[in-house]
């Protein structure tokens, strides 16, 4: 069965990456930009350099290169030379932005104040416009320092739980609505082969931090660390002894963010994206659906994690005003190719709200539960919540769920750490 790749898969067997190289999105002699349109006669002045990371789902490497392409043939002075990058990219990006020589224009998860200080990152007011009432607010608001805006979304992705319809009828399991009903469902979907839950290979994936939200602790306060709770230890006490219960898959072939588990029926339900839902489809048909983790008790809120990718300038960049030109062009103004993007090649929400609202692919079926249960229960990470904030949390939560650790005093710990390291993230 050919499982289908997802934006966090690999793309396989791509000659023009073999070592890692980068091509030209505007050179006639590359293959992969026929769908593009050639550049006009004469060199360009400028040649901005974009880098994404390696997407998985067929067809989005020649979707950025015909982008470029079509940028250039509008203004014929910028050519744009477009980088898929294998591998880390999360290193990759953070070594080459130490320099002018990184790219001009990048994508991320995450802005820093870090990012900020250091140059990194470039306000974009001005390439959002009058157009920025367009954009989600929640989504805008991490990558907002200081009252200017240092990122365009490029895609939303809300993550959730999928699951089999069939298989819940078959075990009489109903969609749970707190987290001892779904602990409870992950136990009786477990029979033989079949695993009640995927959450990924590690058998905790995200639920060290999204149960915790569901019972109403973000884990961090503005420039607060708040984890060490009891709310929070309750929550992970939960989720160790879900993990115990053997009822979560772990160790497939592939990680919690491809839905192939859930098409074989290696696992009765899965924690995955609205990415997915094109190859669901194709495969099972209508036999699945989605719901957001349920809350953990009295007081607590369902979450649906709203992730994605965004659109960054290198404030080292020497084609600084080119490169505004560039993504204003692409991520504000060309509302058809970022719908294209969002739909054409897997299911991402559009970021600019009228986008959004005229994508017919998600007013339907598991799109539009996933779309409602957005609306209802999206959570976005706090801004301050950076990947060197959060570790020694997620440290913590791998000692409590899988070494039995003390769950009190390994969070209270960690929270000194993580604390200690927000302490220095500068004020803008």
């Amino acid at each position: 069965m050919n499982r289908p790749l997802t934006r966090r898969g690999l793309l396989k067997g791509s000659v023009l990456f073999v070592a890692g190289a980068a091509v030209s999105a505007c050179s006639t002699a590359d293959p992969l930009a026929k769908t593009g349109s050639a550049p006009a006669a004469g060199a360009p002045k400028i040649t901005l350099t974009h880098w994404y990371h390696e997407y998985g789902e067929e067809g989005t490497q020649q979707a950025a290169m015909k982008y470029a392409a079509d940028f250039t043939k509008a203004n014929p002075d910028i050519a744009v030379k477009v980088s898929w990058i294998p591998g880390d990219y999360g290193t990759k990006w953070t070594a080459a932005v130490l320099t002018q020589d990184g790219p001009d224009v990048y994508e991320v998860n995450d802005v820093s104040p870090n990012m900020v200080k250091a140059g990194q990152v470039t306000p974009l007011e001005e390439v959002f416009g009058a157009e920025k009432a367009d954009y989600n607010a929640k989504v805008l608001e991490p990558y907002t320092w200081g009252g200017q805006v240092y990122a365009v979304p490029m895609i939303v992705d809300p993550m959730l739980v999928f699951y089999r319809k069939s298989l819940f009828q078959k075990a009489g399991v109903t969609v749970p609505t707190s987290f001892a009903e779904f602990a409870a469902a992950a136990g009786k979907l477990t029979q033989g082969k079949q695993k009640g839950l995927f959450v990924g290979n590690d058998g905790v994936g995200s639920l060290g931090q999204m149960v915790p939200w569901s019972n109403g602790n973000l884990l961090i306060d503005d420039r607060k660390i708040t984890y060490a709770d009891a709310k929070v230890v309750e929550a992970l006490t939960a989720v160790k002894d879900l993990y115990d219960s053997k009822a979560t898959l772990q160790g497939y072939s592939t990680d919690w963010w491809d839905p192939g588990a859930l098409i074989t029926g290696a696992a009765a339900m899965q924690w995955v994206g609205l990415w997915t839902v094109p190859g669901l489809t194709e495969e099972l048909g209508d036999d699945f659906d989605a719901f957001a983790l349920p809350p953990f008790g009295p007081g607590g809120q369902a979450v649906v994690n709203m992730g994605g990718w965004v659109q960054v300038i290198n404030g080292k960049s020497r084609n600084l005003e080119a490169a505004k030109k560039y993504v204003r062009w692409l991520w504000v103004e060309n509302t058809a190719a970022q719908t294209d993007w969002s739909l054409g090649y897997g299911f991402h929400i559009p970021p600019r709200n009228s986008a959004a609202s005229q994508a017919t692919k998600l007013q339907s079926g598991p799109a539009k539960t996933v779309m409602d249960a957005v609306a209802a229960h999206g959570i976005k990470q706090p801004a301050l919540w950076t990947t060197e904030v959060r570790q020694p949390y997620t440290d913590a939560v791998t000692a409590i769920v899988k070494k039995g650790a003390d769950p009190k005093k390994t969070l209270a710990e960690a929270a000194k750490r993580s604390q200690d390291i927000l302490d220095k993230v500068p004020v803008l």
